[in-house]
């Protein structure tokens, strides 16, 4: 991708080549990719802490006369992301031209990720998960940063080890059972009442669960509160 955009930035700037440019009044092109470099680390650092910037290097057959107004870059919109970005470096005077540079940028976080290869609906424990450093510009879903949240909830999908977790790849583990006999907690106010009930599906912490009601045969839908407890609202 980078040597695709490289070649975009050439062919922005093709009218640059057909001047005239003698050897010893040509820009440097090094010092070009460094004002994109400066530019965007000084971007990524008002954003994250310790941020890597890796800038891919211009065609060496570029020819840009030198730029005696000094060199500005600058970018289209704001970089408020790691990952794969576009810089653009501009000169006013003698002539004016503009080159586009394609950077990196990453930023490595601490974050959990599964310690040995797991299957799908099982419990994870402290031993199926480490913390490494990962670039979060490859996490478009995000990441999580603490073992504690994730212990005790259930990957949706097999994961293979060194695989970062991702809140899409787990689901709170079930403590409520289809057919499960459950205590309905009805409120109204200061005032509650319970009542037994059956589950009828299954159903974690926070989720809505319908449930039979046993005292009227009624079903009513709630929301599990803890293990075996369904709480509806009168």
């Amino acid at each position: 991708m980078y040597k695709f955009l490289s070649n975009i930035s050439l062919a922005l700037c093709v009218n640059l080549l057909t001047f005239s440019v003698h050897a010893d009044n040509l820009q440097s092109l090094a010092d070009v990719e460094h004002t994109a470099f400066i530019y965007t680390l000084a971007q990524a650092q008002t954003r994250f802490n310790n941020p890597q910037v890796s800038v891919t290097p211009l065609d060496s057959r570029l020819r840009l006369q030198h730029c005696e107004g000094g060199l500005e870059a600058f970018s289209n919109r704001d970089i408020t992301a790691a990952g794969n970005v576009t810089v653009g470096v501009r000169c006013h005077q003698p002539v004016a031209w503009t080159v586009y540079l394609p950077l990196q940028i990453k930023v490595m976080q601490p974050m959990v990720v599964i310690a040995r290869p797991v299957s799908a609906n099982h419990v994870l424990t402290e031993q199926d998960l480490r913390i490494e450093q990962r670039d979060i510009g490859n996490l478009r879903q995000g990441y999580m940063a603490n073992i504690a949240a994730v212990v005790g909830q259930q990957a949706k999908y097999s994961l293979g080890m060194g695989t970062v977790i991702q809140k899409n790849h787990l689901r709170p583990l079930n403590v409520v059972k289809r057919g499960e006999s459950i205590v309905l907690v009805a409120s109204a106010g200061t005032m509650e009442v319970r009542m037994q009930g059956t589950a009828m599906a299954d159903a974690g912490i926070g989720d809505r669960v319908r449930v039979r009601n046993l005292s009227s045969d009624r079903v009513v839908e709630g929301v599990v509160d803890s293990p075996g407890v369904v709480r509806v609202t009168m």
